[in-house]
């Protein structure tokens, strides 16, 4: 129970009902109150504050945390490089592939096709293989002369791998595939570990849900699918890049094709030094994809045959003209050559000689090998 004492004299007691009618100005004041506190918090909620963050959020304890495939991106940047093993379809044959990839998206490893390894090279987004006559024989088809390739490293064809290690399979490229992902979306298993699968243009991304959110399993174009395990020193695997580019002058070109004139000698009768065979060329269009026509090199390949056995051969590059066309040279200056042409002259009558040629792609010049190396040399900590 409780109980009012009267009013100060003079002053209307609380106790009596008051005439209606009347304005009340002390409840008047409470509504203006309660309407101006109403504005206050209005106001709060939907200002923004000197550093243009909502009060709201000022409220909540600081930003919120990173999502997780920001985590993700971040751990996946800072990572000098990832190894993969796994396989992919190539001409519908499966082809094992072992690949370290630096964070720029070099590469090393090896492939192997129906038993036949070759070692491969990655760099500045082009790859290379060096292997055997059976390797290149089932990486290169019917049309392509294997010898022309094997034991020196060459141009990987466009048709074996199906994909480019460096877009699909730098530590860089995936951690921006990854950061752009859903905060939400497709999740499965890689073995009994849970994970975000993250689709994008160039492949599928398995990344744990548990921190510190790894990637497991990389999918991609020909069937690609590959285990993932970070490499935490880099150090051997830019050691073995810089060797293998540093073998690449003079790698050859299985995708460039050539057609051919007339092959005619030069200065080669009673010349015991040596004869110098002489071959106009022009590239068979298209040129290699988004390359100009002066990017293009051609290799000479010819032998000099007589009495039925070959008495030497010789190569000779250069680059070809914007035209398209070249004229290509070598000389033949082997043992056998000089001793066949001194008999020749000794012995009275007919002796005939011939020759025979081929023109092969060149994917890199020795020049070029001073400006990958410096590429190379870009990635090593330090430099």
């Amino acid at each position: 129970m409780s109980s009012q004492l009267p009013g100060p004299p003079g002053r209307p007691d609380p106790r009596r009902p008051r005439p209606t009618g009347i304005p009340r100005p002390v409840i008047a004041g409470l509504a203006v109150t309660l309407l101006v506190g109403a504005l206050v918090a209005l106001g709060l909620v939907a200002g923004d504050g000197p550093d243009g963050a909502t009060a709201g959020s000022r409220t909540s304890g600081g930003p919120s945390a990173p999502s997780w495939s920001a985590r993700a991106a971040a751990r996946l940047a800072a990572l000098p490089a990832l190894r993969y093993t796994g396989t992919f379809t190539s001409n519908g044959r499966t082809v094992q592939a072992v690949l370290s990839v630096t964070r720029a998206g070099s590469a090393v490893g090896t492939l192997t096709m129906g038993g036949e390894q070759a070692r491969l090279v990655t760099v500045d987004g082009a790859t290379y293989l060096h292997g055997g006559p059976s390797f290149w024989a089932g990486a290169t088809g019917p049309a392509t002369r294997p010898e022309d390739f094997a034991g020196r490293w060459s141009k990987a064809p466009v048709t074996l791998l199906g994909f480019d290690p460096q877009d699909l399979l730098s530590p860089s490229a995936i951690a921006r595939a990854v950061r752009g992902a859903p905060v939400t979306g497709s999740t499965g298993y890689v073995g009994d570990r849970l994970v975000h699968r993250v689709e994008t243009r160039q492949g599928v991304y398995s990344v744990t849900l548990a921190e510190p959110h790894d990637l497991l399993q990389v999918e991609g174009a020909s069937n690609a699918r590959f285990a993932v395990t970070a490499v935490a020193d880099a150090a051997p695997v830019l050691a073995e890049l810089r060797r293998r580019v540093a073998a690449l002058g003079g790698a050859r070109d299985p995708g460039v094709g050539f057609d051919h004139g007339e092959l005619t000698f030069v200065n080669c009768n009673e010349n015991v030094s040596g004869c110098t065979l002489q071959l106009p060329v022009s590239v068979r269009a298209p040129l290699v994809a988004g390359e100009p026509a002066e990017a293009a090199r051609a290799v000479l390949v010819a032998t000099i045959n007589a009495d039925g056995r070959a008495l030497g051969s010789c190569t000779g590059a250069r680059s070809v003209e914007a035209t398209g066309r070249a004229v290509l040279t070598c000389t033949v200056t082997s043992p056998g050559w000089r001793a066949w042409m001194r008999r020749a002259r000794d012995t009275p009558g007919r002796h005939e000689y011939t020759a025979q040629a081929r023109v092969i792609g060149e994917a890199v010049s020795p020049d070029r090998v001073r400006e990958l190396l410096a590429l190379v040399d870009r990635e090593t900590p330090g430099s």
